[in-house]
């Protein structure tokens, strides 16, 4: 025994556990059994093929035309909407935009309108009722056609309505003072 780490047999002597015991000589290495014919170990690489790969087929498309006139539909036609993808929009084009009802515009600027002037012109709620009609009038409108508005017109409607109701009050309480100071005088 020429150094502790060569064998185990140092650790024996001082009382240490869990030593594997001495493991019997190797046996004699196994024959190699060699590989069947044609078979080698070395890597299996493709040799490149002759022929290559089809190409795709893509459709026959007419040649370019320099400059073609562009063609318009007939006054009164609609043109058809959209190419391509839809929700693409390619450069320099914009979507149509759908337009908003203008009554239903003006029936929410009159009624908004029609408010303040309640009390600068006698209690009289003329400019509230005719937002009130205004918005019903385009409500009714934009049932049919398929432009935007809908809540404008709504709001026209209960802004004219509300200046309406107010104006009607404010005008009965005129006019119920008015009784009772000249029945009283």
């Amino acid at each position: 025994m020429t150094n502790p780490g060569d064998s185990d047999e140092w650790w024996k002597q001082y009382g240490g556990e869990g030593v594997a015991p001495e493991t019997p000589p190797p046996a004699a290495p196994q024959q190699m059994i060699p590989p069947p014919a044609g078979y080698t170990s070395d890597p299996q690489y493709q040799s490149p093929t002759l022929t290559p790969p089809p190409q795709p087929v893509y459709p026959n498309y007419p040649p370019p035309q320099a400059n073609p006139m562009p063609t318009y539909p007939p006054a009164g036609q609609q043109q058809p909407q959209g190419y391509g993808y839809p929700g693409y929009q390619p450069y320099g084009y914009s979507l149509p935009v759908q337009q908003t009802n203008s009554l239903a515009i003006a029936s929410l600027v009159v009624s908004i309108i029609g408010l303040p002037s309640l009390f600068f012109c006698l209690f009289i709620p003329v400019v509230s009722i005719v937002g009130l009609v205004l918005g019903i009038v385009s409500l009714s409108r934009l049932q049919n056609n398929q432009q935007q508005g809908r809540g404008l017109a709504l709001g026209g409607i209960w802004v004219g309505g509300i200046g309406t109701v107010i104006g009607i009050g404010l005008l009965l309480i005129l006019i119920i003072a008015g009784d009772w100071s000249t029945s009283y005088s």
